[in-house]
């Protein structure tokens, strides 16, 4: 049974992920394969396995699967539009096979698969510790789990969380439109709307990830701290897009025409102009270390885990 918080955010993703253009869309499937090799992940132990995209969104990460050997993948979300832009670009693997089910409820046996893949998912759920625990459970004995959920700390993820009650007011349609009017690519689109309209959006540390996977019998817990090839490769990359929020705000307060939005576009740029500044001084002060301007700036940043059963 897919809950309301699950129904919205299915419906939030479902309309961003067909924004993407074709080569947007195949950047986006590379990108899995670039940070497993950044991470010495071994690309050749996924062939012949059987795996869960738990979450899968546009499918990407299947097709990523699937390209590298995988012999099934069952890709779930709780979003039908999602799953209607998967399959049709999933169309030519024939080893994915798509399914709407939510991952606080999966509908398999226990010890179903060899590799559960998750990123960006269980975080935007309405119980973190239950999605973690079913993800355990279709695991085999010796499975691997990759595991994307948002760390905590960092100055760009204050900004959201300041941002969002604001953007809320101001809507949806008027936002997009902001996005569209700061010239930001589609792609951008996807990344700030996500983040400033999902229902539930937790951050976690890495000791509590690790604590929650040690209490459900995982070893060997590694943690990729290579490469990301985004926003959260180093100080600049976050603040450049801390820069792309301040845009979007110079861009709400362009398009508003009510009073009402003209102060709430005005406040919003007031919170961009703050953390740029803030990050910007952080990034110069001569007296902090490369470590302690990353801790300020970046906090633990996502995190990226494969655990073993």
């Amino acid at each position: 049974m897919i809950n309301n918080n699950e129904r919205k955010t299915g419906e939030l993703f479902g309309n961003l992920w067909t924004s993407l253009s074709d080569d947007q869309y195949a950047d986006s499937v590379q990108l899995f394969t670039r940070r497993a090799i950044s991470n010495q992940f071994d690309l050749k132990w996924l062939k012949d396995k059987k795996c869960l995209d738990a979450g899968c969104g546009s499918g990407r990460y299947s097709v990523a699967l699937a390209l590298h050997g995988a012999s099934s993948i069952t890709a779930i979300d709780i979003s039908e539009s999602g799953l209607k832009e998967a399959k049709r670009r999933a169309a030519e693997f024939p080893q994915i096979f798509f399914q709407q089910a939510s991952v606080l409820d999966l509908p398999f046996d226990d010890a179903t698969f060899d590799f559960v893949w998750s990123a960006g998912v269980i975080h935007h759920t309405v119980d973190f510790d239950k999605a973690l625990s079913e993800l355990t459970r279709v695991l085999r004995p010796e499975g691997k789990l990759f595991l994307l959920v948002y760390g905590s700390g960092g100055l760009r993820w204050k900004a959201i969380k300041a941002m969002r009650p604001i953007v809320i007011d101001l809507g949806y349609e008027f936002l997009d439109k902001a996005i569209d009017e700061s010239g930001l690519p589609s792609n951008n689109r996807k990344h700030f709307m996500d983040d400033l309209f999902v229902p539930v959006q937790k951050l976690t540390s890495m000791k509590e990830l690790q604590e929650n996977l040690l209490s459900l019998g995982f070893k060997n817990i590694d943690r990729w701290t290579g490469e990301t090839y985004d926003h959260e490769s180093n100080p600049l990359t976050q603040q450049e897009d801390i820069e792309k929020l301040d845009r979007i705000a110079v861009s709400c307060v362009n398009i508003a025409k009510t009073p009402l939005e003209r102060c709430l576009a005005n406040l919003l740029r007031e919170i961009t102009n703050l953390f740029l500044d803030t990050v910007r001084n952080v990034a110069n002060h001569q007296a902090l270390s490369p470590n302690e301007i990353h801790e300020i700036v970046l906090g633990e940043t996502n995190l990226r885990i494969v655990a073993t059963k």
